[in-house]
C-alpha cells in the first residue's frame, strides 16, 4: 500500500510527521525540541547550545569513540542545531537503518554519556566558536543587532553564551535544563524519504512513548525595541544590518511578506542588488531576507561596504523599501518573486533532510501538516496589493540597525534612522 503524508500522535503527545518520497533508498529523520536561548536566564544564557554540543560525547553506553563508530558503522551520519526557539538532532541513512538512527538520538536525549572532564572540554571548544562568531565581521553585526532589537530579553542574547554563564554549569545543571524541558508536546519527530512506517513508529513508541506531561514552561512574549549598536573596528569594509517589522513564523501574512521582500533584496534581479550593487557600486554584498519567530518576525537587510559609502547605502536601503510601500511591485517583479519561491519550495520538497526540517515546522506552528500543492496556492493568490501591504506593514513597526568597522561607516545608522 503507498503511503502517504501523515501525521501520527502517540497517547502521550509526541506528535511524528511522517513523509514518503517514492523512488528514494534513504530517510532523513530528526528529533525536534521546543526549546533553546529563549527559554534561558540569564545566569543561564547558552546552556542549550552547550547541551547540544555534549550530544557527541557518547550515548547509550558508548563513549565518543564508540558512538561516532556507530553511526559510521551503518554509513550514516548525526548531527545537530541549536536555535532560539528549536534543537535539532537529525540523522540522513539507508532506509533499513532509520530506527537504529532513531535509537541513536533517542540515546543522546535519555542516556548521555556525560563526564565533567568532557563537559570543560567542551566549554573550550565553545569558547572557540564565540571567537570565531566574533572575528567574522558579518556574523558578529547580526549578534549586536539582536541585543539592540531585544535588550534584556532571551531573545537579544547570543544562542553561543557567554563565558561567565558557562563557567559554573555543570553535568547536574545540563540534567535538570534537559529533564525541565523534555517533555512530549514540545517534541516532534519528522522523517521524509524511504522507511519501513511499522518498524519506525515502533522504535518511536518504544523510545519516547514513555515521556510524561511536565508543568509547561512558558518563555516570556518578544518586546521589540527601535535601537542602534554600533562597534568600531579596524576593517576594510562596514558591515550593515537593518531591519523593520516583519510577520510572526506562523502568520497567514508571511506569504506577502516573503516575496516583498524577494523583490526587495532577494537575488540579482532584486531592486537593492540591481540599485546598491549594479547600477552604483557603492556595496559588494547586499541581500535581504525575513527573519521570524513564534510571536515576532523582521525584515531585515545585510549589507557590506566601503566606509565612505556606508550612509548612502542606508539612504537607500530606507528608500527603496518606503517606495515599495508607496507604489508596490511591478507585473514582472511579482510573476519573478513567485517563480523563486515555488522553485525554492521544490528544490527544498525534493531534499529529504530539508523536508524533514518543514514539516516539523509546520507542526510546530499549525499543528498539521501542510501538502505543498496548498503553499504553492496560497504563494499564486498573493496580488501586488498584498506586497505592498507587506511593505507598508513593516514601515509600522521600531526599526533597528547596526554596524561594524571603521568610524566613518558608523554614521550610517543615524541616516538610517533619518530616513526610517
Amino acid at each position: 500500500m503507498t503511503q502517504e503524508l501523515e501525521l501520527v500522535r502517540l497517547a502521550n503527545g509526541v506528535r511524528i510527521a511522517l513523509d514518503p518520497m517514492p523512488g528514494l533508498g534513504t530517510a532523513a529523520l530528526g528529533v525536534y525540541q521546543r526549546v533553546g536561548a529563549r527559554w534561558e536566564s540569564a545566569a543561564q544564557n547558552g546552556i542549550a547550545h552547550l547541551f547540544e554540543h555534549m550530544a557527541f560525547k557518547g550515548a547509550g553506553g558508548r563513549d565518543a569513540r564508540q558512538f561516532a563508530e556507530a553511526i559510521e558503522n551503518v554509513g550514516a551520519s548525526v548531527n545537530a542545531a541549536t536555535g532560539y526557539e528549536r534543537t535539532a538532532y537529525y540523522a540522513r541513512t539507508l532506509a533499513e537503518h532509520a530506527p537504529f538512527a532513531l535509537g541513536l538520538i533517542a540515546d543522546i536525549l535519555f542516556a548521555p554519556h556525560w563526564e565533567p572532564g568532557d563537559l570543560e572540554k567542551e566549554k573550550g571548544v565553545v569558547e572557540q566558536e564565540r571567537g570565531e562568531a566574533y572575528d567574522a565581521a558579518d556574523d558578529r553585526v547580526f549578534v549586536l543587532h539582536q541585543s539592540a532589537q531585544f535588550p534584556d530579553q532571551p531573545l537579544g542574547r547570543p544562542v553561543l553564551g557567554e563565558q561567565e554563564s558557562l563557567r559554573s554549569v555543570d553535568v547536574q545543571a545540563l540534567v535538570a535544563f534537559r529533564d525541565a524541558h523534555l517533555s512530549p508536546e514540545r517534541v516532534v519527530i519528522s522523517v521524509a524519504g524511504a522507511y519501513d512506517r511499522g518498524e519506525l513508529l515502533d522504535a518511536i513508541e518504544a523510545r519516547f512513548g514513555s515521556l510524561t506531561e511536565k508543568p509547561q514552561r512558558q518563555r516570556a512574549p518578544a518586546i521589540v525595541h527601535a535601537g542602534a549598536a554600533r562597534e568600531q573596528r579596524k576593517l576594510e569594509q562596514a558591515h550593515l544590518a537593518f531591519s523593520w517589522a516583519g510577520p510572526a513564523a506562523g502568520a497567514d501574512a508571511i506569504y506577502a511578506a516573503r516575496l516583498m521582500t524577494e523583490i526587495l533584496g532577494g537575488g540579482m534581479a532584486s531592486r537593492l542588488f540591481q540599485e546598491v550593487r549594479e547600477s552604483r557600486g557603492l556595496v559588494y554584498a547586499i541581500d535581504a531576507f525575513l527573519d521570524t519567530y513564534e510571536d515576532v518576525g523582521r525584515l531585515a537587510v545585510y549589507a557590506g561596504c566601503a566606509a565612505k559609502n556606508a550612509a548612502l547605502v542606508a539612504e537607500i536601503v530606507a528608500a527603496q523599501l518606503e517606495l515599495m510601500a508607496r507604489a508596490g511591485p511591478t507585473e514582472s517583479e511579482l510573476v519573478r518573486a513567485k517563480s523563486v519561491a515555488r522553485a525554492q519550495m521544490m528544490m527544498g520538497a525534493e531534499a529529504p533532510s530539508a523536508r524533514a526540517e518543514a514539516r516539523a515546522s509546520q507542526v510546530f506552528l499549525r499543528d498539521r501538516l501542510a501538502p505543498f500543492e496548498e503553499l504553492q496556492a496560497r504563494i499564486e493568490a498573493v496580488s501586488a496589493e498584498d506586497v505592498r501591504a507587506a511593505a507598508a506593514a513593516a514601515l509600522q513597526g521600531p526599526v533597528c540597525a547596526a554596524a561594524i568597522g571603521p568610524k566613518a561607516g558608523l554614521g550610517a545608522l543615524a541616516q538610517f534612522e533619518a530616513q526610517s
